[in-house]
């Protein structure tokens, strides 16, 4: 009986020791597994602050990017719109050159037709001469002159073969340019007198302004300058052997 007592006394002893090292065991483990989750959380975070430091690099240098680019199409389209006013002024500067042009070559027209006219003078004869004055800086006509311009019509009309010679001028006052325009003024109210009033063809008709080129008389003298404000009326018939050839 006492070895009886004993044994269970041992037996309860080991039971009671093996429950408190499976306590501690699982203790001791479960503290190594927190510690060791409690690492790869900090871990983690360390991995994820260091993520989100690049993820904000970025973020600033995308929007250094964008500021950049937003730059680049400011200047891309300053640039476009200095293009677009640079090729306007190209446009104009073609433009004016080639009114340029053009004048210049209508000008070489109105020379070389001069030129032929003064060299088709050899073969005519100035059948009649008249001239019109007008007031200072004036392209009206006066009626005094309309007798003359009746019988210069007169003389165009009866002769198929007649031309006429309308020669505009001014005096030296005023600028050239100014002047010569003048010249033509004039020019055109003798040549619609002819022409509308009188029923004379206008192919007859050759005209040249001078202004204050080619004067007439001094302008010095207040009488040289009245006759040079005038257009000269010179009416030319064909030399009978320029008539023959024509016919030949």
């Amino acid at each position: 009986m006492q070895r009886l007592s004993i044994v269970l006394l041992m037996s309860a002893t080991l039971a009671a020791t093996s429950g408190c090292a499976t306590r501690n065991y699982v203790r001791t483990n479960v503290k190594t597994s927190a510690d060791a989750l409690t690492a790869r959380i900090d871990t983690n975070q360390g991995e994820i602050k260091e993520t989100q430091d690049s993820v904000d690099k970025v973020d600033k240098r995308v929007s250094a990017v964008d500021a950049k680019v937003s730059g680049v199409d400011s200047r891309v389209s300053t640039l476009d719109t200095g293009l677009n006013s640079l090729k306007g002024d190209v446009q104009n500067v073609d433009q004016r050159a080639s009114q340029a042009q053009t004048a210049a070559q209508r000008a070489g027209d109105n020379v070389n037709a001069l030129d032929q006219r003064f060299q088709n003078r050899n073969l005519f004869n100035i059948s009649d001469e008249k001239s019109v004055q007008f007031k200072f800086n004036s392209a009206t006509l006066d009626k005094q002159y309309m007798d003359a311009l009746d019988g210069i019509a007169k003389s165009l009309t009866e002769n198929p073969d007649a031309i006429i010679v309308l020669e505009g001028r001014t005096d030296s006052t005023g600028a050239k340019d100014y002047n010569v325009k003048l010249g033509e003024r004039r020019i055109d109210a003798v040549r619609r007198y002819l022409v509308v009033e009188k029923g004379v063809p206008v192919y007859k008709i050759h005209e040249i302004s001078f202004g204050a080129e080619k004067p007439v008389a001094e302008n010095k003298t207040k009488d040289g300058r009245e006759k040079n404000r005038a257009v000269t009326m010179t009416v030319m018939v064909p030399k009978s052997d320029a008539v023959a050839s024509r016919n030949d």
